[in-house]
């Protein structure tokens, strides 16, 4: 079997500029290495027998034929174990004529220049390396012939590796070792039985037995059909995960060039910090706000609960670190409700017991998604912890009291009091008043008191605030 480069996206990472005019050069100069070779091999044994030669010829184009695409990185086909056989048989003059004919296949197809003969010069030195490695081993009975012919398969891929990665460096300017163990690693076990095959069919061509033949056709058809079979079946898959990647690696870029665009226009660090940590807050807001629109109910309910808990956290005491993640963890709070069927997240009416105990999981498919990004623990903490309940009757942990982080216990008053507040299509809106009656009666079961405590005493402060952000026309700003 044979891989050849194919014009992919690419999932590895970049180390240097692509130089794709360097493709031609690069496959006329393993064409001519090939030619030089195939100059100084011996002829005697193609012509002494021309009959086994032609008809490994003809199976070796029926063989390249039934090619297919491999997840868009290039194609693969069984034609690799008769090549070996080729190589073995006919030696690296073998080698050549085979792969010419292949190249004459591929011009008349309308091939491009630069990948057909990029597969010349290539999969000829492969079979070359083939021919040479079993030139090298005893072949004396049939068991070293097995045995050289598998090693003969080891240095074809070993060849097809090195030039497949100098091409796809030339490219795409990937890290050849990345490239080779994202594309090519996987076909390393595969080559030692294509050897192997390969050698049955030297011993079914001495023997001039077909049943040795069919022996090792048989095993060719099976797995060429089953990794079809398989990579039909894994296409898409694949092609989806690449495209994100793609998106992902795009958005990355971007960020990083928004970043040093900002170095340089911008002289003072501090506002440069607080320019990417508003743009970094947003990014996550946008995340949380996808969730929030698929709900008319819900529309602002991440900004209002985050001014809320902005608002107690600055009546305790918090520091302007700590708000800062108290604001983050306000807006990605609910997060985990993208792993949420929507029927579930959208019904109108009370949700039955099955599908309160999958609205229930949102805290821990939050904590699941943040848990390896680069966010305060605090934010993380308000994400997972702010359905505990401070009589520990809470989820998903079942903390009790001083036990849940404050941060938490804040989102948790800050989210009731935005939800009591809220129209919801199985009830109307509370009024403030009514909200806060019941934080009050809630107070040591469900709320922990302190917290309660503070957002009494912030309202009657500066009771204009918070009667304008629970009526939807305030977003809070703090001098942080």
């Amino acid at each position: 079997m044979s891989v050849q480069p194919h014009s992919p996206i690419s999932a590895t990472p970049s180390v240097a500029r692509a130089r794709p005019e360097l493709i031609p050069l690069y496959a006329g100069l393993l064409c001519t290495v090939s030619g030089i070779v195939a100059l100084s091999s011996d002829t005697s044994r193609v012509t002494d027998r021309p009959l086994p030669f032609v008809a490994l010829v003809v199976a070796t184009l029926v063989m390249h034929a039934l090619r297919f695409d491999l997840f868009g990185r290039g194609t693969q086909s069984p034609a690799a174990v008769l090549i070996i056989a080729v190589a073995a048989l006919f030696g690296p003059l073998g080698v050549i004529a085979v792969e010419g004919a292949l190249a004459v296949y591929s011009a008349f197809r309308k091939t491009a220049l630069s990948r057909w003969t990029f597969d010349f010069g290539a999969l000829s030195l492969c079979g070359m390396s083939a021919a040479l490695t079993f030139s090298l081993l005893p072949s004396s009975s049939e068991p070293w012939i097995l045995l050289a012919s598998s090693a003969a398969g080891v240095a074809y891929y070993m060849t097809n590796s090195v030039a497949l990665v100098g091409v796809w460096l030339l490219d795409e300017g990937v890290h050849p070792l990345a490239a080779w163990r994202e594309r090519m690693a996987w076909l390393a076990p595969h080559y030692p039985v294509y050897g192997l095959l390969g050698g049955v069919l030297i011993v079914a061509q001495q023997r001039l037995d077909p049943f040795i033949f069919g022996a090792a056709i048989l095993p060719l058809v099976i797995a060429w059909f089953s990794q079809k079979q398989y990579l039909e079946r894994s296409r898409k898959g694949v092609e989806e995960l690449r495209e994100s990647n793609q998106r992902l690696g795009d958005a990355n870029d971007a960020l990083q060039d928004l970043v040093t665009a900002k170095s340089e226009l911008l002289a003072d660090k501090s506002e440069l910090l607080e320019r990417v940590r508003l743009s970094y807050l947003q990014t996550v807001a946008s995340l949380a706000r996808t969730i929030e629109a698929k709900d008319p109910y819900t529309g602002g309910h991440t900004e209002r609960v985050s001014d809320y808990a902005l608002m107690i956290a600055v009546e305790l005491g918090f520091t302007a670190q700590e708000l800062r993640a108290v604001e983050t963890g306000g807006v990605i709070h609910d997060v985990g409700k993208i792993g949420v069927r929507d029927q579930v997240l959208l019904k109108p009416g009370r949700l039955d017991e099955q599908e309160w105990c999958e609205m229930r999981r949102h805290p821990e498919i939050s904590s699941y998604i943040l848990g390896e990004l680069d966010i305060p623990e605090i934010a993380k903490d308000m994400a997972r912890s702010h359905h505990e309940r401070f009589d520990g009757k809470g989820y998903p942990d079942g903390l009790v009291g001083e036990a849940i982080p404050l941060a938490a216990r804040i989102l948790s008053v800050a989210d009731t009091l935005d939800a009591m507040t809220s129209d919801r299509p199985y009830r109307k809106a509370l009024s403030f008043e009514t909200a806060l009656d019941e934080l009050r009666r809630n107070s040591g079961s469900q709320f922990c008191p302190r917290v309660v405590e503070a957002l009494l005493a912030s309202c009657a402060r500066e009771p204009g605030k918070w009667q304008r952000a629970t009526s939807h026309q305030f977003v809070a700003t703090l001098d942080v």
